[in-house]
């Protein structure tokens, strides 16, 4: 499921990019297995300076946001919003990109660590048809909003100061980027605002998960299953469909409001929701990206 942009902002048409944004068709994914142990990882700065971060901001926050919220569904979800309260309220939130074209779009992403936000590769990146993974483009003006709801968030919106993911990130079960985030204006670090759900590298399919993620909605959608292994992949496989747009969401194993997050959404089909299984790969990620 990944992103939808809105071509124009001002317009807020929506033109939805399966094949351009990286997501992979669950029955062809990760066919070659476990990653290799000499993975690449690419190492990428976004907003490392105060111009970068300013006109992130200003793009978003000068009507960026709203202008993707036009679009956004208020009623008639395809899951249910979530109303149980607890962490997820404050850690799980909307990450908004723009793409080299001046497109614009939004994903799903949670804090798990001091200053580190997780989310799908292909929320980043954009692949050009025919070319290898790691010549895809950057997307721009990172700018995530925990706890999204109604056009804004309880502590505002962070840019991202880097990206690390897998330079053959279409590959091997590797859609999945750490974010680095940049401090809030006053210099406190966004778990110092929204706290970070706790994270797991040893998931193992056969138990119940929590799927969470902006399906574009104007709230965070919940459901939950049983997961399975996808057959010749190694995808989490969670028996409900959520949508466009959360990519990036995560499966929380363990009580709904406070669990650990042991995958992230890439994609789905008519049955089900499919997403990256954290393991050694995504642990050295995380143990690369400032999150304290």
């Amino acid at each position: 499921m990944g992103k939808t942009r809105a071509r124009g902002a001002a317009a807020g048409a929506v033109l939805t990019l399966w094949g351009a944004t990286g997501c992979v068709p669950a029955a062809t994914a990760e066919r070659d297995g476990p990653p290799p142990a000499d993975t690449r990882i690419v190492v990428h700065d976004e907003a490392t300076g105060e111009e970068g971060r300013r006109a992130a901001e200003a793009r978003w926050t000068g009507g960026g946001i709203a202008a993707v919220a036009r679009t956004d569904a208020k009623d008639d979800l395809v899951q249910p919003a979530w109303r149980g309260g607890g962490s997820i309220d404050r850690t799980v939130g909307r990450l908004y990109a723009s793409g080299a074209d001046g497109s614009s779009g939004a994903c799903t992403a949670t804090v798990v660590g001091l200053r580190t936000v997780i989310t799908a590769a292909h929320c980043v990146r954009t692949p050009s048809e025919g070319a290898p993974a790691g010549e895809a483009t950057w997307d721009e003006d990172l700018y995530f909003v925990p706890g999204y709801q109604d056009g804004e968030g309880p502590a505002g919106g962070f840019t991202v100061r880097r990206v690390r993911m897998a330079e053959d990130w279409q590959k091997y079960g590797r859609d999945v980027a750490m974010l680095e985030m940049n401090a809030g204006p006053d210099g406190r670090n966004i778990s110092e605002f929204s706290g970070a759900q706790p994270i797991s590298f040893t998931a193992e399919p056969g138990a119940e998960a929590h799927f969470f993620g902006y399906p574009y909605t104007n709230r965070v959608l919940y459901c939950s299953g049983v997961t399975t292994r996808a057959a010749g992949t190694a995808l989490l496989r969670i028996p409900c469909l959520m949508g466009t747009g959360s990519s990036g969401g995560p499966y929380l194993s363990g009580d709904p409001a406070e669990g650990s997050v042991v995958a992230v959404n890439i994609s789905g089909d008519a049955e089900a929701s499919y997403g990256t299984a954290l393991g050694a790969f995504a642990q050295h990620l995380y143990q690369q990206s400032g999150h304290g």
